[in-house]
């Protein structure tokens, strides 16, 4: 989209200044070309579409009230058509309407839909500035509606467009085929919205772009729930060996992974797991309380660690400090030992080392799903809370960057592949 400017004078020159919302409301504003009056070409944007809409009403209207064309199985008849004018965003539209006839009394009956268009006072300004307001905001789904709102156009039209359009998101997401995408990395995590729980699976790419690669709906995360998501994935195409799964540590989800893949046995396993630091880290603070100072800074160098080897003996160091402060913190850490550490076998890059060892990047992800569909208080179906959340997940992964260091992600592929191929021939990786 083109930025629009407006002219500022400054001393004795002029200045070009973006044009922001507050101008936008004051209706005018300058741009390269002259004095543009912003609500007019909003207006003038809009008008075609909400004709369209009208028609598409007030044809359902003849219809209920006819019937089909040229069936003749309704109470009324067609009776021609008719010049006439509707109101659209305070202006006068000259439309063609249809007439309906009652063969009974030989009179026209009037439709509700042209009627309504008669009404002047139709659009409402506070409702089309505001909708205007998300719009300059790129908020544009909220925007849409209510400027569609400000012109007249029914609810019940936005809301079959709503529902056909949602439909096809929902076929799209849980149809997409997996494999073009070259899945190397997978997010998974569990998310509730209002009374609808939902486990959602986040993938990165070969080159280190996320797609969003399906959801199952249950109401908690469990390993029974995962596992068919994990198999609903791999019939579309995700690959069966040599992924890395970044998990929160439910309990869920590191069963289905470990029947799943082995993650747990590094001599059969086909998938490497790592575990999110963040979240043991605030497992261990809860834990610890006001001791969790003492091993703070010694846990977080232990993600930072150069390799294995200092890794390792930075673990030692935590795990001598945890068994002298607390022994359910020390066997909180040891259960994740292994998860945590195992970034490092891996040998990446420190921007990748931070990207894979949190679930920050699906933690955002729900985080803008939140954001999305926080006003639904109650879904009224499964298969309408799924068609809101597909349209959400699709949108949101447009806004999606490409992860940083994707540079390195090619060597990191073939050492993840190379450690996994290794330990089932049963060779040492250092």
């Amino acid at each position: 989209m083109e930025k629009l400017f407006k002219v500022v004078r400054k001393g004795k020159r002029n200045k070009l200044k973006p044009v922001t919302y507050g101008d936008i409301i004051q209706d005018r504003f300058e741009g390269f070309s002259g004095l543009i009056d912003s609500r007019h070409m909003m207006i003038s944007l809009l008008l075609p579409p909400a004709v369209k809409a009208f028609y598409e009403d007030l044809d359902a209207e003849v219809r209920l009230l006819c019937g089909e064309r040229y069936r003749h199985d309704g109470n009324f008849s067609r009776w021609g058509k008719q010049n006439g004018s509707i109101i659209l965003g305070n202006q006068q539209v000259a439309i063609e309407r249809p007439r309906v006839r009652d063969p009974k009394t030989n009179r026209e009956v009037e439709l509700e839909t042209y009627e309504k268009f008669q009404d002047p006072n139709l659009f409402e300004e506070a409702v089309f500035v505001d909708g205007l307001k998300h719009v300059s905001q790129r908020d544009y789904k909220k925007g849409v509606q209510k400027l569609a709102a400000s012109f007249g156009i029914s609810k019940s039209s936005i809301s079959r467009k709503w529902m056909k359009a949602t439909a096809h998101k929902l076929e799209e997401l849980m149809s997409r085929d997996l494999g073009p995408l070259k899945i190397r990395a997978v997010f998974i995590d569990g998310k509730r919205f209002a009374s609808q729980g939902v486990i959602i699976a986040l993938g990165v790419g070969e080159g280190g772009f996320k797609s969003v690669l399906g959801l199952y709906q249950a109401s908690t995360e469990s390993s029974d729930a995962c596992l068919k998501l994990l198999e609903d994935l791999e019939k579309r195409g995700l690959q069966t060996s040599g992924l890395l799964f970044v998990v929160d540590g439910g309990s869920g989800i590191n069963k289905a992974l470990d029947v799943k893949y082995n993650c747990h046995d590094p001599s059969q396993r086909t998938a490497i797991r790592i575990r999110c630091h963040f979240h043991k880290w605030c497992n261990l603070e809860k834990i610890l309380g006001d001791q969790a100072i003492e091993i703070k800074s010694l846990y977080w160098a232990l993600r930072e660690a150069k390799d294995m080897a200092e890794a390792r003996r930075l673990s030692e160091q935590l795990e001598n400090i945890l068994s002298r402060l607390n022994k359910s913190a020390l066997k909180s850490y040891l259960d994740a030992k292994d998860d945590l550490l195992a970034i490092h076998s891996l040998n990446m890059s420190l921007p990748l080392k931070r990207f894979f060892s949190t679930t920050n990047p699906i933690e955002s992800l729900n985080s803008l799903l939140q954001e999305d569909l926080r006003r639904v208080k109650r879904w009224m179906s499964s298969e309408q809370f799924q068609r809101w959340f597909a349209t959400a997940a699709l949108y949101n992964e447009t806004r999606m960057r490409r992860i940083r260091g994707h540079q390195s992600l090619s060597a990191l592929w073939v050492r993840l592949n190379s450690i996994l191929t290794r330990e089932n021939l049963g060779e040492d990786v250092a």
